[in-house]
């Protein structure tokens, strides 16, 4: 909807006197909706580089896993229980394996 001359005259008036008032916020407003320049950040090569190096992170995590998992493994297999292997005790079992041979049983 087109303005009329009074009030085409009247915003103008209004333009000019928030100009003179406020010439900071004026020349803010009548920057508002010009393109600014870009940021670093929003760059395609600025992305496409965060890109790369988070895709690196992921495969150096991915990788550190699965190497350092097989020794973890390894570790736990190799570490002495209480009980012997499994859990079971030996120990008891050798015992009464000989006396109840010794009985005649």
């Amino acid at each position: 909807m087109a303005l009329s001359m009074e009030e085409q005259r009247i915003l103008d008036e209004m333009e000019r006197n928030l100009a003179a008032e406020d010439p900071r916020l004026a020349s803010r407003l009548g920057a508002f909706g010009q393109q600014r320049l870009r940021s670093p950040l929003r760059s395609q090569q600025a992305r496409t580089v965060g890109g790369v190096l988070a895709l690196a992170l992921i495969a150096t995590i991915t990788i550190m896993v699965f190497v350092i998992s097989p020794f973890a493994h390894h570790a736990r297999q190799n570490t002495p229980t209480p009980g012997g292997k499994n859990g079971v005790n030996t120990t008891s079992l050798t015992t009464h394996a000989g006396s109840s041979s010794a009985d005649g049983n």
